[in-house]
């Protein structure tokens, strides 16, 4: 079952890399939201739960960023209500799912949830530079999760990823002369 997990994760890693390399914030969204789903699936296969947990609360902030203009996404009331969730998220991890509170297991949980809050206020931006830039600290956090509970398609995702940014920032992002 690991090897299979660690397959679904290879395969999402190519959706959220691959989406940097859009030029729209549509596209972006659209290739994130499959790699989320994929995500989602991997990190149950390997018992992550908060991370599982995260990516599917991600996957449904990308769909309503999709409606960004409809529903006023980039208003800071869905700001507070997806981290307040990404927060629950990380209180479940202890008291429903069993991880146990030591300082190391309070720091670990923590870091995708910092990664999602960085990931939500990339993305509920309308500049695909600024999404790119925000996007940094997200990857720089789940990196650090994913090395430490040994997610290799999540490690390679955000090794890719940043990769990826600063490839996109240059080819898109650089002021022109």
């Amino acid at each position: 079952m690991d090897t299979f997990a660690q397959a679904v994760g290879i395969v999402a890693m190519l959706f959220s890399v691959i989406s940097f390399q859009q030029k729209s914030r549509r596209n972006i969204l659209i290739l994130q939201i499959c790699g989320t789903v994929l995500f989602f699936v991997n990190f149950l296969l390997l018992e992550q739960y908060i991370a599982a947990i995260l990516n599917l609360l991600g996957c449904i902030r990308y769909i309503l960023f999709l409606q960004k203009e409809k529903l006023h996404t980039d208003n800071n009331l869905w700001l507070g209500i997806f981290t307040a969730a990404y927060v629950g998220a990380y209180v479940l991890s202890f008291t429903v799912f069993g991880e146990e509170p030591t300082l190391p297991n309070l720091l670990l949980q923590i870091l995708p949830v910092m990664g999602m809050i960085f990931g939500h206020l990339a993305f509920r931006s309308s500049e695909p530079a600024k999404i790119r830039r925000i996007s940094l600290l997200a990857s720089v956090s789940w990196l650090t999760f994913n090395a430490i509970v040994v997610a290799i398609g999540a490690i390679l995702c955000e090794a890719f990823n940043l990769v990826s940014i600063f490839i996109a920032m240059a080819r898109f992002d650089r002021k022109k002369k």
